[in-house]
């Protein structure tokens, strides 16, 4: 069965522009398997799908995003309770759009250094859905990251103007 989804699920995701290439992460991420999929331009997302070892009948799809260097120089200019109502306002934020996704500061809300966001999906949601409900759930997930970009830059327009045009990449 494994294979068999794996195999829809890549077919779906090249079938709607995507980039997808065998998920290749850090060893302690314990997957049955992994893909790691870009959105398709102008908006390139990364966004990792995966079966983990343990709990083996989901497949989760994760958003990583990484502050940007002018974003993090911004925050660490913040006093502790500034820090802590910005990490409440992002995590608010993100819950709105994605309420049932688990959602993480990393590494915690006062040295903010990334954020992730995880939708699991159980394969037999999966299975009875298809294609709607894995494209519904990169789409929050997608919203998810637009809405990270839209509380940074909406708290440090300063920053957003010195750096790059954008608050954060995608990563893990």
């Amino acid at each position: 069965m494994s294979s068999d989804l794996v195999g829809r699920l890549t077919k779906w995701f090249i079938d709607e522009g995507f980039e997808v290439k065998k998920l290749s992460g850090p060893p302690q991420l314990k997957v049955v398997w992994g893909l790691d999929t870009y959105t398709p331009p102008p908006l390139k997302v990364n966004i990792k799908v995966f079966q983990p070892t343990h709990g083996g009948d989901k497949v989760v799809f994760l958003l990583g995003v990484s502050v940007a260097p002018e974003h993090r120089s911004a925050l660490g200019k913040l006093e502790v309770n500034e820090k802590i109502r910005f990490s409440s306002k992002l995590l608010r934020t993100i819950t709105c759009v994605c309420n049932d996704c688990a959602t993480a500061l990393q590494p915690n809300p006062v040295d903010l250094q990334a954020i992730t966001v995880a939708k699991p999906l159980y394969i037999s949601e999966i299975e009875d859905k298809g294609k709607p409900i894995v494209m519904g759930t990169i789409a929050r997930l997608i919203n998810s990251f637009l809405a990270i970009i839209s509380t940074f830059n909406e708290e440090f327009p300063e920053a957003f103007r010195k750096g790059r045009g954008g608050t954060a990449t995608t990563h893990i």
